[in-house]
């Protein structure tokens, strides 16, 4: 049974209509706030880290199959049926949140916990299937809580070196790095999908504009910009509390209980090709790999077909120093100046080996249907080779 079945098992037991509300933990911790919605009949129901739940009985309205009755007498009874109530809930919910447990141990959980597990059970039986289209069923536990803008991210761990990398852990971590709600929800033993507020872009857009009206300089970071940055920040906090291997991916604000699995399925897909692709890169980003996407999507033969005029130059495209070369170069927008700063290398020292790359591969890359071409046979050479 879920929890808006209870609602409606309760509303047939009382004969009264409910009205429910989600109201924020800080707003609810505040005296004042809270006596004003409990002298208004609200009574709390649930509590999870950052969300209180409130019902209010909706009082009976004087219909002419009861026109006898006075409005007195049924605020009087309305009065007493909201006791009744918070009487009802005091032993009905315990035994609620007990029949709602999963596994031995499940009956420990809260509601929030056994929510989570709920929906990543759900999540990890429809992408196995194959499934990447279906939204979240009525009546689970966080749907309500999801049909605000989120931002997604996929965190996978390759290996960790240092302990274990628990969700517990894990949770309080990405709670104290984005100082708000965080939704953790464990796909596997080493990856997590984890949907954060989309204020964050907006907290962070605004502060930079704050800033450069300061000191007189005008910088436009775009939302992909403040992703990226919230990205590194956060691989570089994981990687320090556990040393090893992680990747992230991070995408634009969802509406997560309309598209879920979708974002999910992308996010999987972003991290697979970006370590496929980009072996040294942790972060990765769906907007910039379109290329990559259609690449991989392309049948093996021909895949290998287009490669295999590559094997006579096989040589240098195992040699990593020339390939970080051409990378940069790429990344740069064939931008010799910005090329050669960024591999801290002179000018010249960058024309020799671009020069180096011409001979081999008859392809000159400062020309825009070469490079084209170098960028292609690159990544399925990558590809092919993996």
């Amino acid at each position: 049974m879920h929890w808006s079945t209870l609602k409606e098992h309760i509303e047939s037991i009382i004969d009264y209509r409910i009205e429910e509300q989600s109201v924020a933990l800080k707003d609810w911790a505040s005296d004042t706030y809270q006596a004003g919605l409990e002298e208004s009949g609200w009574i709390a129901v649930k509590q999870d880290l950052t969300v209180v739940t409130l019902w209010q009985i909706q009082p009976k309205a004087i219909s002419p199959s009861n026109s006898s009755l006075s409005q007195e007498l049924l605020d009087s009874d309305h009065q007493q049926v909201i006791g009744k109530l918070k009487s009802l809930l005091e032993l009905l919910l315990p035994a609620f949140t007990a029949s709602m447990a999963i596994g031995n141990h499940a009956s420990s959980l809260s509601i929030r916990e056994q929510g989570i597990q709920e929906l990543s059970t759900w999540m990890m039986e429809q992408l196995d299937s194959g499934q990447s289209k279906a939204s979240i069923p009525n009546g689970y536990l966080l749907k309500e809580r999801l049909t605000s803008s989120m931002i997604p991210f996929l965190l996978v761990a390759d290996s960790v070196q240092t302990g274990t990398l628990a969700t517990k852990e894990l949770e309080k971590l990405l709670y104290s790095y984005f100082g708000g709600e965080v939704l953790l929800l464990p796909l596997s033993e080493n990856e997590w999908f984890i949907l954060t507020n989309r204020e964050l872009i907006e907290d962070s857009s605004d502060l930079k504009q704050s800033s450069s009206r300061d000191a007189n300089v005008e910088i436009e970071d775009t939302e992909e910009d403040i992703l990226m940055e919230f990205s590194l920040g956060l691989y570089e906090l994981i990687a320090s509390e556990w040393v090893g291997i992680f990747h992230i991916g991070v995408s634009k604000p969802i509406i997560p209980s309309e598209k879920l699995l979708s974002e999910v399925s992308l996010l999987k897909e972003t991290v697979a090709l970006g370590r496929l692709f980009h072996v040294k890169d942790h972060i990765h980003l769906p907007w910039e790999l379109s290329l990559e996407r259609l690449l991989y999507r392309i049948p093996d033969e021909d895949r290998a077909d287009f490669v295999a005029r590559a094997d006579r130059y096989s040589d240098m495209l195992d040699d990593e120093e020339t390939v970080a070369t051409l990378e940069t170069f790429f990344k740069m927008d064939c931008n010799v100046s910005e090329t050669a700063k960024q591999l801290y290398i002179h000018r010249n020292t960058l024309l020799y080996r671009l020069d180096k790359i011409k001979q081999e591969t008859e392809l000159d890359v400062r020309k825009f249907e070469d490079a084209v071409l170098m960028k292609l046979t690159l990544l399925l050479y990558k590809v092919t080779k993996s």
